[in-house]
């Protein structure tokens, strides 16, 4: 059941930050044209803006979601099995602890941003625009508890996942290489 709810918002982030990305390109390659033409529109620059921010802020909470992010595994493994978990635990709490801080005052930006608006498309208000804050701050506090039982799963059984890849990587391009060479020799 958590596996297919993990799945579902992870598509949905994935669907967000892949629509931002469309926007972004076109609204780029529309303003390019326009200044080209001698016709620039007056709302690019903020709009650029804006769907920057947005998909900044979703692609972290996907790279969350991932558990993709910074981190440092290499010291959770490197410790005996019951500290790894206790650092573990501390360390998704800490997170969880610093997304809700940032939920809390983003939530409380809002209040204040209501009052103002984008210059150059008056009816676009900047809680709006500000929004992108506490929506992915509660996404990523979710993700964090979603994908909390796997990280301290590799925690207890001292796999470094980032390590773990590097050596996969490794070994498809060690294979690949041979897989190369023989069919040099071959001919």
């Amino acid at each position: 059941m958590i596996a297919k709810i993990e799945k579902g918002l992870l598509w949905f982030i994935e669907t967000i930050c892949l629509a931002l990305l469309i926007a972004l390109a076109l609204s780029v390659v529309y303003a390019t044209t326009m200044r080209y033409l001698g016709a620039s529109p007056s709302w690019y620059d903020e709009i650029a803006s804006v769907l920057l921010a947005w998909l900044t802020y979703f692609g972290a909470t996907y790279a969350l979601f991932l558990r993709q992010h910074m981190s440092f595994g290499g010291i959770v493994t490197a410790l005996p099995k019951r500290a790894a978990v206790a650092l573990a635990i501390f360390s998704e709490f800490l997170v969880i602890a610093f997304l809700a801080v940032v939920a809390w005052y983003g939530n409380a930006v809002l209040a204040v941003a209501k009052w103002d608006s984008l210059l150059s498309i008056r009816w676009m208000s900047l809680d709006i625009v500000q929004s992108v804050i506490p929506i992915t701050a509660v996404l990523m506090i979710i993700g964090t508890f979603l994908t909390m039982p796997r990280a301290l799963r590799n925690a207890a059984a001292g796999i470094d996942v980032d390590h773990a890849e590097i050596e996969q990587a490794i070994a498809d391009a060690e294979r690949d290489n041979a897989g190369a060479t023989s069919k040099d020799e071959s001919k």
